[in-house]
């Protein structure tokens, strides 16, 4: 029986010979697709990122071609991501790169995450992801897609570049408004509106011409290259002056490594592991539900190789970080792709336009560019998550708060760290302070809390059920519980601790249940246990705590409650 448990060398070269002439032929399209999505992001996001235009374009190219050979997942696009650029562009900033280097220095950033990438994928420690709550994800978001909205609207109004935080960059485009180029304002803000009208209304509109609904829908995602050939068509007519991409220079980028400076690696080589670790999140989050929607297996640890080999690709065809969005992957799973092949037909026809067509691109205003990504942020700013988590629970309301806020005032690494210590602080306070429960039994033998239930007690008889593992940052929780409970009812002489809910023990909590039993004895009480769960006994079967209590340990609550009940405890596990 073949091995299941990973993928084979090439997925898509084995996937690929099963396929149909049909279903080849899909791929094809959906990588034709996929480049006309890309040409238009491309360029956008790397002005995002402070680069020039085409380095967008060389930036997708060779990760495309390798994720074609060993991906996994048949819908990932690999190339420039808005949230990604935005981090570039920050992260160069603060380290006050030059503006001569940027372009280097952005390659050796590439170079950075795809080694951190590497490093996790070889440690296999891919569930570092975990430790990112959905809410700080989602507050993030929110937040940088409101970076990205501030960092382009002074491109879209032709006015000087606004830079810090939130508030200052408010402040500097209030401050800029009497600046505003009347001519970019006007070419921007309509090719704003355009983009919008076709986000909502140009597949609706397709479909009611009586094309097809999923091919509807496919076209309806093309807003950004049908305005950007609008934009080159009506640029050269403009009466007014823009500001354009200019030349770009034509040809495919030759390998060469990034400058390697000790100064540069120094201030990038920490930020360029929070790039890794969203690079990974958004990649994999993405191919995870879309695998999940048609019931195809991914292989996470496979992709974090290949995510970081991209990486380090980008970086030597003078690229920056790169990753896999939502919104390609969505377009290329709607044009039809098969197998991950259909991304080499998307590097072939990115070829073609860097060999063929970088001289179209030069009239281009940079206005047009900046639209493309506003309107690709903008549904990125969703603060419904905010509400519902608050509603449901404030822990996690405050995360996303505390992600949100932190991005816009402090810097959006920034604020992704300040969400993920706010997050994992609340979880230990969380798991520091336990469900404990007194059990009573019920008529009919079961046994249930003491205050939801109308129970049966005895008065020498006390039942505890912690619900958690019990560990070194709760067992002082239990303790107290225990002793302000047993302040109360001075006639207890036996006391049950029920754990039913526990299936780890750590060493710090063994010696606190050691001091327990001490503690209790000195004051008359026998300390009994209940309702071992198997890999809790398999913790205690060699230790002195068990050897000490074997014959006070019962099967179940119901045996503990019977043998206590009549003063005769019986070994029963």
């Amino acid at each position: 029986m073949p091995d299941t448990s990973r993928p084979v060398l090439l997925p898509a070269v084995s996937r690929w010979r099963q396929l149909s002439t049909g279903d080849r032929f899909s791929d094809l399209i959906a990588g034709l697709i996929t480049a006309a999505l890309l040409v238009p992001q491309g360029m956008a996001y790397a002005t995002l990122a402070g680069l020039p235009a085409q380095a967008g374009l060389y930036t997708a190219l060779a990760p495309l071609m390798l994720y074609a050979l060993f991906g996994t997942s048949r819908v990932i696009a690999m190339g420039p991501m808005a949230l990604t650029s935005l981090l570039v562009g920050e992260t160069l900033r603060d380290a006050n790169i030059p503006l001569s280097s940027i372009a280097g220095d952005a390659a050796l950033l590439a170079a950075l995450v795809g080694g951190w990438l590497l490093l996790i994928h070889v440690c296999r420690l891919g569930r570092l992801i975990d430790f990112v709550s959905p809410s700080v994800m989602q507050g993030f978001t929110t937040a940088s897609a409101l970076m990205i909205v501030l960092s382009q609207t002074s491109d879209l109004l032709g006015i000087g570049d606004a830079a810090g935080n939130a508030i200052e960059r408010l402040l500097t485009l209030a401050w800029s408004l009497g600046d505003i180029t009347p001519g970019a304002a006007l070419f921007g803000g309509t090719a704003m509106v355009l983009l919008l009208l076709m986000r909502w209304l140009l597949s609706p509109l397709l479909e009611r011409l009586g094309l097809p609904k999923t091919a509807a829908a496919v076209l309806g995602k093309t807003g950004p290259l049908i305005v950007l050939i609008l934009a080159l068509l009506l640029a050269p007519l403009w009466p007014g002056t823009l500001d354009q991409v200019g030349q770009i220079p034509a040809g495919l980028p030759l390998p060469a490594l990034p400058t390697l400076s000790l100064e540069a690696m120094n201030a990038l080589w920490l930020p360029a592991l929070g790039i890794a670790l969203i690079n990974y999140v958004s990649a994999i989050s993405v191919a995870q539900t879309l695998a999940a929607k048609h019931r195809e297996r991914l292989y996470p640890q496979r992709e974090l190789w290949v995510l970081g080999a991209a990486n380090l690709l980008a970086a030597l065809t003078r690229g920056f970080p790169v990753t896999s969005g939502l919104g390609r992957a969505v377009v290329n799973e709607q044009a039809g792709s098969k197998t991950p092949l259909s991304s080499l037909f998307a590097a072939l026809a990115l070829m073609a336009v860097l060999l063929l067509a970088t001289s179209l691109f030069a009239p281009l205003p940079q206005a047009v560019l900046a639209a493309i990504v506003i309107q690709a942020a903008i549904p990125l700013v969703d603060p419904g998550p905010l509400w519902r988590a608050w509603r449901y629970s404030r822990a996690d309301g405050l995360a996303w708060l505390a992600a949100f806020a932190g991005v816009l005032l402090l810097g959006v690494m920034q604020g992704l760290l300040a969400g993920v210590g706010i997050a994992l602080a609340l979880l230990l306070a969380r798991a520091s302070r336990p469900h404990i429960a007194e059990i009573g039994q019920l008529p009919d033998g079961g046994f249930r809390n003491c205050e939801r239930f109308d129970v049966e007690r005895m008065p020498h008889l006390m039942m505890v059920r912690p619900d958690a593992n019990l560990h070194f940052a709760n067992m002082g929780a239990l303790e107290r519980w225990i002793n302000e409970h047993l302040s109360e009812h001075d006639q207890v002489t036996d006391m049950v601790l029920v754990l039913s809910s526990v299936t780890h023990i750590d060493g710090a909590a063994l010696h606190a249940l050691e001091t327990l039993d001490e503690r209790l004895a000195e004051q008359g009480i026998a300390l009994h246990l209940a309702e071992l769960r198997g890999p809790v006994r398999d913790q205690l079967r060699h230790t002195a705590f068990m050897s000490d209590h074997r014959p006070r340990v019962f099967f179940t609550c119901a045996a503990a409650w019977q043998a206590l009940s009549d003063d005769g405890i019986e070994f029963n596990i």
